[in-house]
């Protein structure tokens, strides 16, 4: 079902509007490790994400049981990181020498630092099951360049893929449930794998059939001629691209060579695709409209951005975290402020659901 802003109220922002905040999102997350950041950043992930999961529950439903698996997993990266690295001053307990990896004083600095580093993985985790609840396949795919319609048919095709899966597990497992089937052992979860399996390969063969139907990967014909260049153009502008790369790599007087041997390969590369673009089928029904509250988001995206670039070139130290050198983080009252400027898609769309709950009752 194609949804866009018109049908579904819910999906209020334009889809680059999120491609933006999701990618600031990530972007804030990998700049630093320091947990009063990373908290901050937590927190507005999981505001949106309950807000997505609320309006498009059947969707929520298997990103819930992928985020607290994904979320039992990342906290295994704690003892992990305690087990396997033994610095620090202040020493939690010790195992035998003798013990192969593990042994060794137990610190509470690398437990932090294993905590940091599960806190980044569940907020990007996060940030991007927000970003497919409130962003659908059609709308990817008409974000998705011409040239590369079809690999992003792929890509939003497997970003579905894991989530369907869990629903499809769940109800298995209740099926099973009703039928009086217990997974007490290793062995009793067989019935559960054989179907989920099965169902996986019905859903994929019905897939390929209406793929098939379509018409998917249907270009117009080229000439043998057109073709061979539209080849030998991409081999040259790669070929171009990769010199340019070794020159400023390797000869420290090719600098300005290589940067311009670089961009003539990707400018090469870039007509070539945008050529190739022109051949794809494509038709848009519909053109996504902006409206206010996208630019509220990107502003504050860009302030929340700017805020971050501004502290780090004013304290290059001041996003540095470092708990085997300081266990307390510091904190930049200026740059936290910004960060929760990245709340403005759930703001922005109060009003909204507003109008949407008054139209229910």
């Amino acid at each position: 079902m194609v949804h866009s802003r018109a049908t579904d109220p819910d999906r209020a922002l334009h889809p680059v509007t999120w491609v933006i905040w999701t990618a600031a999102g990530a972007a804030l997350s990998m700049l630093t490790r320091n947990p009063t950041y990373g908290v901050l950043l937590l927190g507005v992930a999981l505001v949106h994400y309950a807000a997505a999961s609320r309006a498009h529950a059947g969707e929520g439903g298997g990103w819930s049981s992928l985020i607290r698996l994904a979320a039992g997993l990342s906290l295994l990266v704690v003892p992990f990181n305690a087990l396997s690295v033994h610095a620090g001053e202040h020493v939690l307990f010790r195992l035998p020498e003798s013990w192969p990896i593990i042994g060794g004083p137990i610190t509470l600095e690398a437990l932090v630092w294993g905590a940091c580093s599960a806190l980044g993985l569940l907020t990007l985790l996060i940030l991007f099951a927000t970003f497919n609840l409130t962003v659908d396949q059609a709308q990817i795919l008409r974000l998705t360049p011409s040239f590369l319609y079809e690999a992003g048919l792929i890509v939003s095709i497997s970003l579905t893929f894991i989530p369907q899966l869990m629903i499809s597990a769940q109800e298995i497992r209740e099926a099973q449930l009703v039928r009086g089937h217990r997974a007490r052992r290793l062995r009793d979860m067989l019935p559960l794998l054989v179907a989920l399996l099965t169902t996986a390969l019905e859903r994929s063969f019905q897939l390929a059939e209406s793929m098939e139907a379509r018409g998917f990967g249907s270009v117009r014909d080229l000439s043998p001629l057109r073709e061979l260049a539209y080849k030998g153009l991409t081999l040259l502008g790669l070929a171009a691209l990769l010199c340019g790369f070794f020159v400023r790599a390797y000869l420290p007087n090719g600098q300005l060579l290589g940067a311009a041997v670089a961009l003539c390969g990707a400018a090469i590369l870039v007509g070539v695709f945008w050529q190739q673009g022109q051949h794809v089928l494509r038709t848009t029904y519909r053109r996504e409209q902006r409206a206010w509250q996208d630019w509220a988001v990107m502003a504050g995206c860009l302030a929340a951005g700017g805020a971050a670039v501004a502290v780090r070139l004013a304290d290059p130290e001041a996003l540095v975290y470092d708990p085997y050198m300081a266990l307390l983080p510091s904190f930049h009252p200026g740059l936290g402020a910004a960060l929760l400027l990245m709340l403005v898609p759930f703001v922005a769309a109060m009003p909204r659901a507003a109008d949407n709950e008054q139209e229910r009752l």
